[in-house]
């Protein structure tokens, strides 16, 4: 009869710390999936064309909760560029990145003062992150304004401004571009 009981405790013990222990697993996948659904970066949108002053957007993802001071992006490391191979020429010390996040929804302003001369613009950005920093790779190619292509983000660029003046704000339309 005591073997019994004792066999019937360690039992209950057992179920118990199992129970536990998927607790303690259940929490543990929790908190992983919520990093892993932390800030990042998307697509790039051109608002520019060449030889004007660089004009882009990045895509912020997954901005929930975050503000202006939170997100800071800026142009990767010269090491950074060495080790994903990537040459970091010397205009791209122009470009300014600004995070904008207006509730659930967000973008990195990219801006250079100096026009872009080459039609092909090559980049790495590092977003430094609540949860660690992330590099991302953003090539663009840029048309010259007369294109279709440029003329669109030239008048995409124009609106903007005029919107600027009008109202104190940037129009948040969007352009296509690569």
């Amino acid at each position: 009869m005591l073997k019994s009981s004792l066999a019937a405790v360690e039992g209950a013990g057992r179920r118990a710390r199992g129970a536990f222990g998927r607790g303690v697993l259940a929490v543990s996948l929790l908190t992983c999936s919520t990093l892993a659904s932390a800030l990042g970066l998307g697509e790039i949108t051109l608002h520019s064309a060449l030889n004007q002053p660089l004009n882009a957007e990045i895509q912020l993802l997954e901005t929930g909760g975050l503000s202006n001071e939170d997100v800071v992006a800026r142009l990767a490391s010269p090491e950074a560029f060495a080790k994903a191979g990537m040459e970091r020429v010397f205009f791209l010390n122009d470009l300014r990145f600004t995070p904008i996040l207006r509730g659930d929804r967000g973008v990195i302003r990219v801006v250079s003062s100096k026009p872009v001369t080459e039609p092909y613009l090559s980049f790495l950005v590092q977003l430094a992150r609540p949860k660690g920093d992330l590099l991302h790779e953003y090539t663009l190619l840029l048309d010259p304004a007369t294109s279709a292509q440029g003329l669109a983000a030239t008048r995409s660029r124009n609106q903007q401004r005029s919107a600027t003046l009008r109202f104190g704000k940037p129009h948040a339309g969007r352009a296509t571009g690569g």
